[in-house]
């Protein structure tokens, strides 16, 4: 894993922690890349990072631009 994709990644483990417990549809995603990070892999991880960034874009838009930056590293690496 990059170090960019693993900044990517913790920073949105963060934001995720911060708000997660007013959306339990977050705390899935949070569990998911917590996993990411442990295991230095990327589980199916892109289909729901794009399903958040879509449903959360108006109420949360710090949680959407991490999800993009997760995203973007995400493409730069093929994935």
């Amino acid at each position: 894993m990059s170090d960019k994709l693993k900044l990517a990644l913790e920073e949105l483990r963060e934001e995720l922690r911060r708000i997660g417990p007013d959306h339990p549809e977050l705390q899935a995603l949070h569990r998911k890349t917590v996993r990411a990070i442990e295991s230095g892999e990327h589980p199916p991880l892109v289909s729901p990072l794009r399903a958040a960034a879509k449903a959360f874009e108006v109420r949360h838009p710090k949680l959407t631009a991490l999800i993009n930056d997760v995203l973007t590293s995400f493409s730069n690496l093929g994935i």
